[in-house]
């Protein structure tokens, strides 16, 4: 089940509607809030989730964090401050990669000028924390919302981690980067310039590797032989 994201007391509407915007970057939708000092259907609000209204006119207002948190199976409060408790303190990214998906987590964060309290941190199972600059580690909500999220989100995705764009190209096959292959290297070993054998061969071999590497597409092959030719016409 994907997390709940709880805020307890935020103070202003551009904040709340900041979080639903990263939250539906992240695919979560459910958004709990408790004792709002402004309304999550605020029109700044509203502006600021950017394409997220529905997350914010779904959202749920509670009076107290127990209220809030009342059916959740397992709670993370977010902070980067000391608390002095006995609790457990994770990673967000450890977090993440041992996310229980079978039981209903809630994500909680407090106010923005002073945090998560006390009382609610004791409330919750583990204290979720970010590894940042020990001497500036503060967060906006929203950024401290979608760094939870997105280490979440990160456990979802199936996508492959890298691709190649083409822009609509097509990868030169291995005959024609042969082919084109060719063509460079007796130009090279035609020049006048190249009289050690042995320095020639290495030469076209280091050059061989860089092509081969490169996943040319057929227009770029192209462009090399125009290169060849522009060179071969140009007057020694």
């Amino acid at each position: 089940m994907k997390p709940v994201i709880i805020l307890v007391k935020p103070q202003l509407a551009e904040n709340i509607g900041m979080v639903a915007r990263a939250m539906k970057n992240c695919t979560l939708t459910e958004l709990r809030i408790v004792s709002p000092e402004q309304s999550p259907t605020d029109i700044i609000a509203l502006r600021a989730s950017s394409g997220s209204e529905e997350i914010l006119t779904n959202s749920k207002i509670y009076s107290t964090t127990q209220e809030a948190i009342a059916d959740l199976e397992l709670v993370y409060s977010a902070t980067a401050r000391p608390r002095h408790q006995v609790k457990q303190v994770m990673t967000a990214e450890y977090m993440a990669q041992n996310y229980p998906y079978n039981l209903k987590v809630g994500f909680m964060f407090g106010c923005e000028r002073t945090g998560l309290e006390n009382d609610d941190i004791s409330l919750s199972d583990a204290i979720v924390e970010v590894p940042l600059n020990p001497e500036h580690s503060s967060l906006n909500l929203a950024q401290a919302v979608l760094i939870l999220s997105y280490e979440y989100y990160k456990t979802t995705l199936t996508s492959p981690h890298t691709t190649f764009q083409t822009n609509g190209g097509e990868i030169a096959s291995k005959e024609k980067l042969l082919k084109f292959l060719t063509t460079l290297d007796d130009h090279i070993k035609k020049s006048p310039r190249l009289k050690n054998t042995d320095h020639t061969e290495s030469l076209i071999r280091n050059i061989n590797n860089i092509f081969t590497r490169s996943q040319l597409t057929t227009q770029e092959l192209n462009s090399l032989y125009g290169v060849i030719n522009i060179l071969k016409d140009t007057p020694k």
